[in-house]
């Protein structure tokens, strides 16, 4: 099965739409949104985002494609343009394609990206009783912290963080 990452195109609004979607339908409580927040959002505000996402230095969005179908994504940007505050977000894979290795490539590609925008540091949030996520980020090289936070779309779920050294790249 052929499979690539690349950075997402300035044309491609509505596939990040749809992965946004499947993800948020697929793993309610792992993102920071809720699905009908997100599904609400105008076809512009999609084609506007991946305009920065496919072109900025601070923000990128990676798309896996099994067979030419967008089947994952992954988020990397730097809050506030600060190198000291980068972050993975909104890592989602189709669950039929999961466990083959992928995601670790489209954190290692976004984390590759982050790297080479002069980031020594990677955060990732992960809902803290999701065993797997934070196993999966574990052996990606990610080390827990004490930190932890109220799940901005539902304040029930707490996250923790989780840290990446780039010098392990």
């Amino acid at each position: 099965m052929q499979e690539q990452i690349q950075r997402i195109r300035p044309d491609q609004g509505e596939v990040l739409r749809g992965l946004r979607l499947s993800g948020l339908n697929e793993a309610p409580d792992a993102f920071g949104r809720r699905y009908a927040e997100i599904a609400a959002r105008p076809l512009q505000y999609w084609d506007d985002h991946v305009r920065r996402y496919a072109t900025s230095a601070e923000s990128a969005t990676f798309v896996l494609y099994r067979t030419g179908k967008p089947v994952g994504m992954a988020g990397a940007y730097l809050e506030g343009g600060r190198r000291d505050h980068a972050y993975i977000c909104n890592m989602w894979v189709e669950p039929t394609f999961r466990r083959g290795g992928a995601g670790a490539r489209l954190v290692n590609t976004a984390n590759r990206w982050l790297a080479e925008q002069g980031v020594e540091r990677i955060n990732a949030w992960v809902v803290e009783t999701n065993d797997t996520a934070l196993r999966f980020y574990e052996t990606l090289g990610f080390m827990r912290t004490e930190q932890k936070r109220q799940m901005p779309s539902n304040p029930d779920i707490q996250e923790i963080l989780l840290v990446f050294d780039t010098a392990l790249l």
